[in-house]
């Protein structure tokens, strides 16, 4: 049993550790980070290896013997030529100050039987450990040149040639292009698989937004960019619900209005029928015109019906009605108010009413034409369900800062014969919620009661 659990923490462990690890690799900022890192590490060879080449290609060339001493040759040969075409003589000699400035990369020592005669600047290319010694002793022998001057005397110059550090300075740029160059193109390629996919979500959204809802987004990956393509699809597809159902509403609408027209058409028809025939006296007897104007009312009864049916599938399905304002009331006054009215109207059906209906201390905020709807539908229950035989329960009483409204009745044997949308219920609910209170409903022991609740608050004025 210890080893299944340790089996079982361990492969949990393992499980966890994967997706954290699949979580880091699919970060898009770590992923364009690595990117980066790997495009500057092959940058940083590619400089180094081409600066060491490029230094080893300096070296054999331009920093060589071989080209310094060719160099030094040129240079002595352009000194020769100098000295025999401004006749230097050794009084002169300091002139050839201005040759080794124009020439540069130059150092020019001249002795004349041993003794120093001219010495010129040191180049500033030149290395400190270069400049030489004013000892002919101390000079390199390869690099002397005989030199005779204008007044035949001869003398024997050293002449030393520096390259200087410019093709060193060069190669660090060239090498530094390059690197960058090298940069770019991996960085590009390594993330161009993700512009690539960028491109392909702009042109899906072009595609959305051009009204082809049912285009699904490819979603690839599960870094940043593949949580916006599933955020884009999941929005698609809520568009698309929300279309669909727009579509169903408006269906449901139109054959509603469709119904309700065709419905009211035949008992509207009767009811005009029989008010033309009471207004043109056209009955034979007082009989008979009572008998016209029982009709007259069932018609009407059947109109009003539909009307408060229709109405009812209104505040079901629609949110226009909930900016209707509301007015604070002394809440005891106003609903014995409104109760006792129907309470009279059963008792003239020939209802048992019975009525609990305590005092108050409080005020609602309501709109009465809205709490009529809701005890309206309650009345029109009352009829359709409750049994005649058995008293109907009127309760008012307050509790926890609300006022309660309880109605019960005894279910009629007849109710499963009679048809029921809910809507009338559905309507109480909603238009108690609206009024910040609530809406309920039970059935035990075939006794149905219905609880209204309300806010109470103090106060008084109007919203």
């Amino acid at each position: 049993m210890i080893r299944r659990t340790v089996i079982r923490s361990v492969l949990s462990g393992e499980r966890d550790i994967a997706l954290i690890k699949k979580k880091i690799a699919g970060s898009l900022s770590l992923q364009l980070l690595s990117s980066a890192i790997f495009s500057l590490l092959l940058a940083g060879i590619a400089f180094f290896g081409l600066y060491i080449e490029s230094n080893k290609v300096l070296d054999q060339t331009v920093y060589g013997d071989a080209f310094m001493s060719r160099m030094s040759d040129r240079r002595f040969e352009s000194l020769r030529d100098y000295v025999a075409e401004n006749s230097i003589s050794e009084e002169q000699i300091p002139k050839l100050n201005e040759w080794c400035k124009r020439v540069g990369h130059v150092y020019l020592v001249i002795y004349k039987e041993g003794d120093l005669l001219f010495t010129s600047a040191v180049p500033r290319n030149a290395n400190a450990e270069e400049r030489l010694m004013h000892s002919i002793e101390d000079e390199s022998s390869d690099k002397r040149y005989e030199l005779p001057l204008a007044d035949g005397t001869e003398t024997d110059a050293f002449l030393y040639y520096f390259t200087g550090d410019g093709f060193y300075y060069s190669t660090i740029i060239i090498s530094g292009i390059a690197a960058f160059i090298i940069f770019s193109l991996v960085f590009i390629s390594l993330i161009n698989h993700k512009l690539r996919y960028i491109k392909r979500l702009k042109s899906e959204l072009d595609i959305l937004a051009g009204g082809d809802l049912q285009h699904e987004v490819n979603i690839i990956g599960e870094d940043e960019l593949g949580e916006l393509a599933f955020g884009i699809d999941q929005m698609r597809s809520s568009i698309l619900q929300h279309q669909q159902v727009e579509e169903e509403i408006r269906s449901s609408n139109s054959q509603l209005v469709t119904a309700m027209s065709h419905d009211l058409r035949s008992p509207l028809t009767s009811l005009l029928a029989y008010l033309e025939l009471l207004e043109r006296g056209k009955y034979q007897d007082e009989e008979q015109m009572k008998h016209f104007i029982d009709r007259s009312l069932s018609q009407a009864m059947r109109i009003k019906t539909m009307a408060d049916q229709l109405f009812e599938y209104f505040l079901v399905y629609s949110t226009d009605w909930e900016a209707a304002e509301t007015e604070t009331a002394e809440a005891g006054e106003l609903f014995r108010q409104v109760i006792g009215e129907y309470i009279y109207s059963l008792e003239s059906q020939n209802y048992q009413v019975q009525e609990d209906l305590q005092p108050l201390q409080g005020d609602v905020a309501v709109n009465l034409d809205l709490i009529r709807r809701v005890l309206d539908n309650l009345y029109s229950n009352l009829l359709k369900y409750a049994e005649r035989s058995e008293p109907i329960h009127f309760s008012l009483c307050e509790g926890n800062g609300e006022m309660i409204l309880k109605i019960s009745n005894t279910v009629s044997a007849e109710r499963s014969e009679r048809e029921s949308t809910n809507l009338g219920l559905n309507t109480c609910r909603k238009i108690m919620s609206y009024h910040r209170g609530s809406f309920e409903t039970k059935e035990e022991d075939g006794i149905y009661t219905a609880t209204l609740r309300l806010p109470l608050h103090h106060g008084s004025g109007t919203n």
